[in-house]
């Protein structure tokens, strides 16, 4: 969430500095409208676009309606109240360290934090052994909250790797479930050394395809309760075997043009312990893909 934040806070420092004139909506008039028109416009498609990528636990709190209000709050601000924008740009920062050190159990007094930060600030001056003392003690304990912390966050990652792994587990067991059915509901489905499942719908012609070649199919992956997370809609889409997951590339290579099969691919030799990104293919997870070779070039 930092860079977010700090994103925001560039663009709400930046925009709040520019004094724009004409009309505050509608189409722009003149190079000034435009100019207004299009960085706010941009800007917040930009954040439309990327808001999802607000980790958690704050995706799960954030606002649209909070956030614009907060965005309001700067652009509205006198831009010749240089100290109130500074004033803002310093109390995010602190407060974005306050936040994570509060995930970890780290919790402060924001009341003592400003009065005692607004009664040094306003001293005339501060002398070079006073500030040396202040670093000394506040290093001594946020040296405390930092080995807090780590433990916090050691504790929270073995958690979630618990987690995963239990999970991982199941997927594996109810994958492996699924095939060995299938299997002997099917006695022409076939595995390999590698754990690789398959049955030959149709077999093609000529050279199978290798490392290298460039080869059209047509595809659809499944999770085993049937949940479609990938396909090629019924078009060719060509790739080498080299570029695509270890069981996807082994069926290939068994194929050559014309030939349709369906492959089991475990786990293992998929997209293993850490799923994919977007979390359509959880953990450890069998893939059924049913795929055609369309053309194959060497």
């Amino acid at each position: 969430m930092k860079k977010i934040i700090l994103a925001c806070t560039a663009v709400a420092m930046g925009l709040g500095m520019i004094s724009c004139s004409g009309s505050s909506t509608g189409e722009p008039k003149n190079y000034e409208d435009s100019l207004s028109y299009y960085m706010g416009k941009t800007q917040g498609a930009y954040f439309a676009k990327n808001v999802d990528q607000i980790p958690e636990p704050d995706k799960s709190k954030f606002d649209k309606e909070s956030f614009l209000r907060g965005l309001k709050t700067i652009l509205e601000a006198d831009t010749a109240e240089v100290g109130y924008l500074y004033g803002v740009s310093v109390g995010l920062n602190m407060m974005n360290q306050l936040t994570m050190m509060s995930r970890s159990d780290v919790n402060v007094n924001r009341d003592m934090i400003y009065n005692q930060f607004a009664a040094a600030f306003k001293l005339d001056s501060v002398s070079e052994t006073e500030m040396e003392e202040l670093n000394t003690t506040l290093n001594a304990l946020m040296n405390q909250a930092h080995q807090k912390m780590m433990a916090k966050q050691q504790e929270q990652q073995q958690a979630a790797m618990k987690e995963l792994q239990e999970k991982a587990d199941k997927n594996k067991a109810d994958g492996a479930a699924f095939v060995e059915k299938a299997k002997a509901d099917d006695n022409t489905i076939k595995t390999t050394e590698s754990g690789l499942s398959y049955k030959v719908e149709k077999e093609g012609t000529g050279a199978k395809a290798v490392d290298g070649d460039k080869v059209k199919v047509i595809y659809t992956g499944k999770l085993i309760d049937g949940t479609v997370f990938d396909t090629s809609d019924g078009q060719p889409v060509e790739f080498s075997p080299n570029q695509v997951i270890p069981g996807f590339a082994e069926g290939l290579k068994m194929m050559n043009k014309g030939a349709k099969y369906t492959l089991y691919i475990p786990g293992e030799i998929a997209y293993g312990m850490q799923g994919t990104p977007d979390g359509k293919i959880p953990p450890m997870s069998t893939l059924v893909f049913e795929v055609e070779v369309v053309d194959i070039t060497k």
